[in-house]
C-alpha cells in the first residue's frame, strides 16, 4: 500500500508540473455562477411546464443566458434578451405579413433585426433579434408568442435566483487586487533601494522602469475589479454591509495609482542619471534615497495589507515607523543635495526630482496624516 501511495503522489506531482491542476481548477465565484445557472434553468423549466408551455426549454435557455457575475449585469441582460426577442418576433410578423416568405424577404428581415439590435445597444443579444425573427418565420406566429413568454419567464427567474442566492459582491476580490499591487510595488521599491548605491547596470535600471510600467497595468486591472465591486452592490441585498468597505477600497486604489505614478517618474529620472550613479559626489544623496525607498517599500506593503485587514494594529504601527524613517531619509537626501557642487549636466535637478517624487509617494500611503487616510479604517483607542 505504501508503494501505491508513493506512486500516486508521483503521478499527482507529474500532473501539477504540466499545469493540469490549474487547468482543472474552477474558481469559487465561477462555481457559484454555474450552480445558480443550473438552479435557475431548472426552476424556469418547471414554471414554464406549470403554465403548460409546449417548449419549457426556452424558459430554461433564457434563465441560463441572463445569469451573470453581478445582479445588475443579470438584470441588464434580462432586459436586453427580452427586448431582442420581442423585436425579432414583431419584425417577423410585420415583414412576413407584408413581404411574404421568400429568400430575399428572409434577408431583409435578418438585416433589419440586426440593425435594430445594434441601434438599441442590445450587446451580446443583438443577434437574438434576428434569430427570433428567423425562428418565427419558419415555425409560425404561435411559436413567436411562446418564445416571448418563455423568455420573459426565464429571464425573470434568472435575475431572482442571482439576487437571492448568495449574490456576489466582489469587494473582497477588489481588496485582494489592491494588496497584490502593494506587494508588487513594495518589491520593486526594495530592489531599487538595494541597487541604487551599487552602480547598477543600465539594463537593470531599464528593468526597474519596465516593472513600474507593468505595475501601472496591474493598477488598471485592479481599477476594473473595484468597478466590478461597485456594480455588484447594486440590486444586492448584501450591499449595505460592504458599501463602506468599497468606498475605502476605492480611495486606496487612487492612493496606489498615484504611488505607482511617482515610482515611474523616479525610475525615469534614475535612468537619466545612470552615467553618474557610481560617482563619489552623489553617493551621499543616493544612500539617503536608498533609505527613503526602503522605508517607502514597507509603507506600500503595509498599506496593501491593510486593504484586506484594515484593523491590523501591527501593520499600522509598522507603517507609521517606516514613514518617520522615510521622512528622516528625505531630510538627509535634501541636505546632501544642497552640498553638491554645481553641475551643468542636470544631475542635481534629476536627484531633486527623485527626492520630490519619493516624498509624494510616502505621503500617498501615509496612514496617519497622508492624502488618503480614508483608505484605511481608523483603529479605536483601547
Amino acid at each position: 500500500m505504501a508503494a501505491v501511495g508513493v506512486w500516486l503522489e508521483q503521478r499527482v506531482a507529474r500532473l501539477r508540473s504540466f499545469g493540469v491542476r490549474d487547468a482543472l481548477t474552477i474558481e469559487g465565484a465561477t462555481l457559484r455562477r454555474l450552480v445558480k445557472s443550473t438552479v435557475a434553468g431548472t426552476l424556469a423549466w418547471e414554471v414554464a411546464a406549470l403554465i403548460h408551455s409546449p417548449r419549457p426549454v426556452l424558459a430554461s435557455l433564457g434563465a441560463i443566458l441572463v445569469i451573470q457575475v453581478t445582479v445588475r449585469a443579470s438584470f441588464s441582460r434580462s432586459i436586453q434578451l427580452t427586448v431582442a426577442v420581442t423585436i425579432g418576433l414583431a419584425g417577423a410578423l410585420l415583414l412576413g405579413h407584408v413581404l411574404g416568405l421568400h429568400w430575399w424577404s428572409v434577408g431583409v428581415t435578418i438585416i433589419a433585426a440586426l440593425i435594430v439590435g445594434e441601434l438599441l445597444r442590445l450587446g451580446p443579444f443583438s443577434a437574438q433579434a434576428a434569430i427570433s425573427a428567423l425562428l418565427a418565420l419558419s415555425l409560425g406566429g404561435t411559436y413567436g408568442y411562446e418564445r416571448m413568454i418563455d423568455t420573459a419567464i426565464g429571464a425573470g427567474i434568472g435575475v431572482l435566483v442571482n439576487a437571492l442566492i448568495a449574490p456576489p459582491t466582489y469587494v473582497q476580490e477588489a481588496s485582494q487586487a489592491l494588496r497584490r499591487v502593494g506587494e508588487d510595488l513594495s518589491v520593486l521599491l526594495a530592489d531599487v533601494a538595494a541597487g541604487l548605491t551599487s552602480g547598477p547596470e543600465r539594463s537593470t535600471v531599464q528593468r526597474w522602469l519596465a516593472r513600474a510600467r507593468e505595475i501601472s497595468a496591474a493598477v488598471r486591472t485592479a481599477e476594473a475589479t473595484v468597478s466590478q465591486g461597485e456594480e455588484s452592490l447594486r440590486f444586492n441585498h448584501r450591499a449595505a454591509a460592504e458599501m463602506d468597505q468599497l468606498e475605502r477600497i476605492g480611495e486606496a486604489r487612487v492612493a496606489l495609482e498615484h504611488a505607482v505614478t511617482q515610482t515611474r517618474g523616479m525610475m525615469r529620472s534614475v535612468l537619466d542619471l545612470h552615467p553618474v550613479l557610481g560617482a563619489a559626489d552623489v553617493a551621499p544623496v543616493l544612500a539617503a534615497l536608498g533609505d527613503l525607498l526602503h522605508n517607502a517599500s514597507i509603507q506600500v506593503a503595509t498599506f496593501g495589507r491593510l486593504q484586506q485587514q484594515p484593523d491590523l494594529v501591527a501593520d499600522r504601527d509598522e507603517s507609521e515607523r517606516a514613514h518617520q524613517a522615510a521622512l528622516a531619509a528625505r531630510d538627509r537626501a535634501a541636505s546632501a543635495l544642497r552640498a553638491l557642487p554645481p553641475s551643468p549636466d542636470g544631475t542635481a535637478r534629476l536627484l531633486a526630482s527623485i527626492v520630490v517624487d519619493g516624498e509624494r509617494l510616502i505621503r500617498e500611503v501615509d496612514v496617519r496624516d497622508g492624502a488618503h487616510v480614508t483608505a484605511v479604517t481608523a483603529v479605536a483607542a483601547p
